[in-house]
């Protein structure tokens, strides 16, 4: 190979397409990039500047791990000229891999092992906040949440990646619980703030890969919980760059130490799971990193350990990007969300239906039912005359469970009881009501062998099942088996006649639950008949 060094013309391309002028170099045309960039490190080339072609008007830009890959005389033009384009979000998504998922955990935010997905282009804002503040939280879920960097936002999906992050072990920890009553105090310096729309994120071909190998797969479920141990849980697509810092909050420690253990501890994971901080809640200041050096978790930034904090010598560290830390995140959705109708090829099981309109159907069809959502709501019952019914709305329903219904993605079951020893000669009998475009609710009969005026506080139990189109990861893992049957009441239909994939004498011997329930598309009583379905699991 010829080490004969060629002129290269090189320019620089800023993100406005504006263009420096020329740089000369003697190159050799046959060295790596990777070589090439130490050559020029010193000199012409930044961690910002990245190796690009021109194409059709267009700079194409290599990522560092490609450098290696491609030789000098693969990026020049005919008139040996070298571009390389100065594109800030590119080097910072790099450094703080953005184009990685993320996993809630009870240490901290983690980072995915595996690439899900690529970052085609984002739209990045200089912000410059300087805040103050102090964190408390409301549960559990809040303490994992604002720690896991989910600070100002709330929703459902928020929630559910919160709930994820809460391990058996946290959950039975007295020291976390005596955590989450603390508050701290915090400084918080945002520099940029990165967002990516869904259109700009493609998937690897080894991410869709690994999702078709376990739609195939026997065990589907296993499948996709290991793709979400490779690749993450989730996408934030507001990702905001700069620095924290977190201060105990000393008034609101010295409160709760009253009612604590004096020798509990805890290690709590601020940010990611790189970043956690242990100390011990006692007496004794020696033994604590919080009080010797009064302050216990540092998003960004430098700071001497051995030292009081300084502010400002802080905030002067953070005018250097590389210096700069994940202190936010914002919006974030589930990796399966991004594979689209062209991601998976056609020659799936032939268990899923042939009508499917995209490849996020086929993923929730293939892991089957889930218990979505259950709750016990009260309900107060007046019994005064023969025959009467309640009718009971089903209105605390979460919007993206209750739309889920609303797609005929998912069906309700419910039971009554009371506690009251009085209602023991009463029996509840309910039905699910889903006249179109209303509300579902439930219809409760109280049936006595002689009737008595009577009232009653009913608690119902409701249950949601059917399939999870949030990929939702904390969801039960139970195997759930829907079967619906609609019929007509005007012709006699008994229990046994339900066909059933299982004998019934073998799911009773086995002890499988199951649980029936008519779910009716009208009740209006002047109509001799309503069509009835009746569902199963």
């Amino acid at each position: 190979m010829s080490s004969e060094k060629i002129i290269v013309f090189i320019k620089i391309v800023e993100n406005s397409a504006s263009l420096q002028s020329l740089i000369l170099r003697k190159l050799n045309q046959n060295d790596r990039l990777s070589k090439i960039r130490k050559e020029l490190e010193n000199s012409v080339i930044d961690d910002m500047l990245f190796f690009s072609k021109k194409v059709n008007d267009e700079f194409g830009v290599l990522k560092y791990e490609e450098e290696e890959n491609f030789y000098l005389k693969d990026v020049i033009d005919d008139q040996n000229i070298l571009y390389l384009k100065r594109v800030y979000w590119k080097f910072l998504s790099n450094q703080h891999k953005l184009d990685y998922g993320r996993i809630m955990s009870f240490d901290g935010i983690k980072i995915a092992n595996k690439q899900a997905y690529s970052i085609n282009e984002c739209e990045l804002d200089e912000i410059d906040s300087y805040k103050k503040g102090r964190l408390e939280f409301e549960s559990k879920e809040d303490w994992i949440k604002k720690t896991n960097l989910f600070v100002d936002v709330d929703g459902i999906n928020i929630t559910n990646f919160a709930k994820l992050g809460l391990s058996v072990r946290s959950l039975r920890d007295k020291s976390f619980n005596n955590e989450v009553m603390s508050a701290y105090k915090y400084i918080e310096i945002g520099k940029v703030s990165l967002k990516f729309n869904k259109e700009d994120l493609k998937l690897t071909e080894e991410f869709k890969n690994d999702v078709v190998n376990a739609i195939k797969s026997k065990n589907s479920e296993e499948g996709f919980e290991k793709i979400t141990d490779d690749y993450g849980q989730f996408i934030p697509t507001e990702v905001i760059l700069g620095g924290r810092i977190y201060f105990k909050d000393i008034k609101k420690l010295l409160a709760n130490s009253e009612d604590t253990s004096n020798d509990a501890s805890v290690n709590i994971g601020i940010g990611s799971s790189n970043a956690n901080v242990g100390f011990n809640f006692n007496n004794s200041e020696t033994t604590s990193k919080f009080y010797n050096f009064n302050h216990i978790g540092l998003l960004g930034g430098k700071h001497p350990d051995d030292e009081n904090f300084d502010e400002k010598a802080w905030i002067d560290s953070l005018k250097d990007y590389q210096n700069w830390d994940c202190i936010e995140f914002k919006n974030p959705i589930s990796i399966f969300q991004l594979l689209s109708f062209d991601d998976l090829p056609d020659d799936l099981p032939d268990n899923l239906p042939n009508d499917l309109q995209d490849s996020r159907k086929k993923i929730y069809k293939s892991l089957g039912n889930k218990i979505l959502y259950t709750s016990t709501e009260e309900c107060e019952y007046f019994l005064n005359k023969p025959g009467r019914f309640r009718t009971f709305e089903l209105k605390n329903i979460p919007r993206n469970i209750l739309q889920i219904v609303y797609d005929k993605k998912a069906d309700i079951y419910a039971t009554i009881y009371d506690t009251n020893e009085n209602s023991k000669n009463v029996f509840f009998n309910c039905k699910i009501l889903r006249e179109p475009g209303a509300k579902p609710s439930i219809i409760i009969h109280g049936i006595q062998k002689e009737f008595k005026q009577c009232r009653y506080k009913l608690k119902i139990k409701i249950m949601i099942i059917g399939y999870d189109t949030d990929f939702n990861p904390i969801l039960s893992d139970t195997s759930v088996e829907l079967i619906k049957n609609v019929y007509d009441p005007q012709n006699s239909c008994e229990f046994y006649s339900i066909p059933l994939k299982q004998k019934l004498d073998s799911m009773l011997e086995k002890n499988i639950p199951f649980f029936g329930i008519p779910v009716l598309e009208n009740f209006d009583l002047r109509m001799n008949k309503h069509v009835v379905e009746m569902n199963v699991f």
